[in-house]
């Protein structure tokens, strides 16, 4: 008599489903990341500003002070010009993090991609032509310090107000798509109202290229853009999920 064991049926353990990421989780994710970005472009652009006004310009020249006069209190107060010139570059670049999620949203609203071709474009120059001037300004304390003649430190001090007033020509379109995409998704009215009158005080504010004069209407101009950018941003970030 022969006898048969069965095989003992062992228990399967049952695999779990691995669950694939959500792509538009993480393009959401990244979305609001770059849109920080945005906020810190915002927050540390003032806070430098601030602190220019504050601890930087007033160990400048002044206006009726004489050329020589001028030169020699830029070339004492050298350091700190160096140290707000560096913070102004620091804080200038930190918008091209903010490009991603202007593209992303610019994309959306337009699927041709012509308006995120121009947004991005337009934030590269932004982020480049007015912290390129602080580089210039550091060569030009450069040549005063190898004993050239400092009065030409007194004209480069304008270096500031006129890169900020070319700046705005792109600016200008940087405005503009971004207000057009809003409008294409019907988002956010009231950015895109503050958006449209910043465009006419921005183009008053360019003249500043020939007319020192316009300089306030230039400097209302930049404060009323970047608080602009730091509310889209803020926007995008509630918005991207």
């Amino acid at each position: 008599m022969s006898t048969t064991t069965s095989p003992i049926a062992t228990p399967k353990t049952p695999v779990a489903a691995v669950t694939p990421p959500d792509p538009v989780s993480a393009d959401a994710q990244l979305t609001r990341i770059s849109a920080r970005f945005g906020l810190a472009f915002t927050i540390c652009q003032l806070a430098v500003m601030i602190g220019m006004s504050i601890f930087v310009l007033p160990k400048g020249g002044t206006l009726g002070d004489t050329p020589t006069h001028w030169g020699h209190d830029v070339l004492d107060a050298e350091t700190w010009y160096r140290a707000g010139n560096y913070a102004f570059v620091l804080a200038g670049t930190l918008l091209i993090g903010f490009l991603g999620a202007v593209h992303v949203k610019l994309r959306r609203a337009d699927p041709s991609g012509a308006l995120a071709a121009i947004g991005v474009g337009s934030g590269v120059l932004l982020a480049l032509i007015w912290p390129y001037a602080a580089v210039l300004h550091d060569v030009a304390l450069d040549v005063a310090m190898k004993g050239t003649d400092v009065r030409m430190l007194a004209g480069w001090d304008s270096i500031a107000p006129y890169s900020l007033a070319f700046s705005v020509l792109p600016r200008l379109f940087f405005i503009a798509v971004v207000v057009a995409a809003l409008r294409l998704t019907g988002e956010a009215v009231w950015l895109q109202r503050i958006g449209i009158a910043l465009l006419p005080v921005g183009l008053i504010a360019t003249a500043t290229l020939m007319f020192g004069g316009l300089f306030p209407i230039l400097a209302l101009s930049t404060l009323g853009y970047e608080l602009w950018v730091g509310a889209v941003a803020w926007h995008w970030l509630r918005t991207s999920r």
